[in-house]
């Protein structure tokens, strides 16, 4: 007797879209759902974190500088907690200089892109 086996169906990947530029944050937050994500936004990273904590998404998209809690100590607030430690955490921002990126990897991100962002590569990178 032979089973028939039907792939999976693999969930969308949740993304938190985190950048003080609302016309930014959401737009990236829509090209990511055309691709096939579930997407949340914050508009700073204080609530970055708290919807972080709260939603427990697969990856974070985040600006660095913001008000409230930048990027970098956003990353290193996410990273501090159980549940933030595997997730990927992308920084997507104007900040390009190699400073900013050798920051960004102090402060746990696992990737450092600048403005404007291709979103294919994005959502390779998110999907790692």
């Amino acid at each position: 007797m032979t089973q028939s086996y039907t792939p999976a169906v693999q969930a969308a990947l949740h993304v938190l879209v985190v950048d003080d530029n609302h016309d930014a944050a959401d737009t990236l937050a829509e090209v990511l759902e055309i691709m096939g994500c579930r997407t949340a936004t914050a508009y700073d990273g204080l609530e970055g974190f708290e919807k972080a904590e709260q939603l427990r998404p697969d990856a974070i998209v985040l600006d660095l500088g913001m008000p409230r809690l930048n990027g970098y100590e956003a990353c290193e607030r996410i990273r501090a907690q159980p549940w933030g430690r595997e997730l990927r955490v992308v920084a997507v921002s104007g900040w390009g200089q190699q400073d900013d990126r050798r920051r960004s990897m102090q402060a746990g991100f696992d990737a450092h892109l600048v403005k404007p962002v291709a979103p294919e590569e994005l959502l390779a990178l998110l999907e790692k």
